[in-house]
């Protein structure tokens, strides 16, 4: 049980966290957004002021009962505090920052406080080390070098590299929802919703008018979730239902409107027919991904539809070529080196599914994706937004699709759904 000392004490440790906290939060927003200072600067600026100001209060009233007998001593113990709670604050502080404001362009004031937050447990076995302690650790020590060593081998984290082991992932992730594509089109079981027993009653949801957004956890039923190298993979389905419209006229849509899919959705900025060859296409596109951030791809699509029967058909969407641009939609516009930009989209493949029913078309878009990875501290924090941006990209693309398809359709009136 702690005592009734340790307990005040951690009280006031936490009271001083508390206003150290709101000092280094008031000095990035003002130097970065006051004064224009980069957000990396501004944060190594701003932590030292903070560990100046906790360490003034930690000796006047945290310790108070623990008086230097000496400047010497005092300065030997600002000396330890810097090496402790200091460099942990410092080395973990910047590379959180540089991961999320740099590599996840997270608002610099935003990602500070997050930084905080992720230090807070070095943080106090410093200040366990340096002060309950009185003199520093071996372990505290070992944990200080451990941390420099790993924020040193990660201090450009604003770029990702797409690492052969990464590729080996994907492709063979790939070649297995391959598989399931091209064996299940024919089948009983067309949609995959059905297949994997996602969201029981979709269909009627979306004869509704809604729109059904699942995750998918692996490429078959049952299967392990993927582990990719310095990756991750995003797997979601989504559907909708095109009122009094044949299959035909879907397909006919798509196909002679290929190469024009600026005029219909809104993140594709612009987009050009590159090739036909029967049911063969190839596709440019321009697509903007918006969320927290905004980035910008030029892209190049290999798609190929299959007519399956009278009432079913499938299509299949491959990015054979994605290039993220650096100053977008201005006369500086450029396109980073493929496999060293940001890392939020390297692959993008699209599974389509297409079947005619009593009243209309229901579309199904299963859209696997694969960008950077997210380091394990951090999950809880980005991963929301991750996972966020291939989900609103799919679903914008489908209520674009929906609204489209609504405006071409033919005026003579069908039954509802009964499929």
């Amino acid at each position: 049980m702690l005592g009734t000392g340790l307990v005040r004490r951690w009280l006031a440790f936490n009271g001083v966290g508390v206003m150290g906290v709101a000092v280094q939060l008031g000095l990035v927003a003002l130097l970065v957004h006051g004064a224009g200072v980069h957000y990396l600067v501004a944060t190594a600026i701003a932590v030292e002021m903070a560990v100046l100001h906790n360490f003034v209060w930690h000796q006047r009233w945290t310790w108070r009962d623990r008086p230097t007998a000496s400047t010497r001593a005092a300065a030997a113990r600002l000396l330890r505090f810097h090496l402790l709670n200091g460099t942990v604050s410092l080395l973990g502080n910047l590379a959180v920052m540089a991961i999320l404001a740099g590599a996840f362009a997270m608002d610099p004031v935003a990602a500070n406080a997050v930084a905080i937050a992720a230090c807070s447990t070095l943080n106090f076995l410093a200040s366990e080390a340096l002060v309950f302690k009185k003199t520093t650790t071996v372990g505290a020590i070992v944990m200080l070098s451990s941390l420099g060593t790993s924020s040193t081998a990660h201090a450009d984290v604003a770029m990702a590299e797409l690492s052969a082991a990464t590729i080996a992932a994907w492709q063979q992730y790939e070649r297995q929802v391959d598989d399931r594509y091209t064996r299940s089109t024919a089948a009983d079981v067309f949609f995959v919703h059905d297949a994997f027993k996602l969201a029981p009653g979709w269909k009627t949801q979306v004869a509704n008018g809604q729109v059904s957004m699942v995750r998918v956890a692996s490429f078959a039923p049952g299967a392990a979730e993927p582990s990719i190298p310095d990756g991750r993979i995003h797997h979601w389905v989504g559907a909708v239902f095109i009122p009094k419209v044949s299959l035909d006229d879907v397909l006919r849509y798509l196909r002679d409107r290929a190469g024009r899919e600026s005029e219909a959705f809104d993140d594709v900025l612009s987009s050009k027919l590159l090739a036909r060859d029967g049911d063969r296409l190839r596709i440019y596109m321009k697509l903007r991904r918006e969320s927290v951030i905004t980035v910008t791809y030029n892209t190049e699509h290999a798609v190929e539809y299959r007519r399956l029967n009278d009432a079913r058909a499938s299509s299949r969407s491959v990015a054979t070529r994605i290039a993220e641009l650096e100053n977008a939609g201005t006369p500086q516009e450029r396109e980073k080196p493929a496999g060293r930009d940001h890392g939020f989209l390297w692959r993008l493949n699209a599974y389509w599914r297409y079947e005619q029913v009593n009243g209309g078309v229901v579309i199904e878009c299963e859209s696997v994706s694969l960008s950077r990875g997210v380091p394990v501290l951090l999950r809880p924090f980005v991963m929301g937004t991750v996972e966020r941006i291939a989900r609103e990209s799919l679903q914008k693309t489908l209520v674009s699709l929906r609204a489209e398809l609504a405006r071409s359709r033919p005026a003579t009136p069908q039954r509802p759904p009964t499929r």
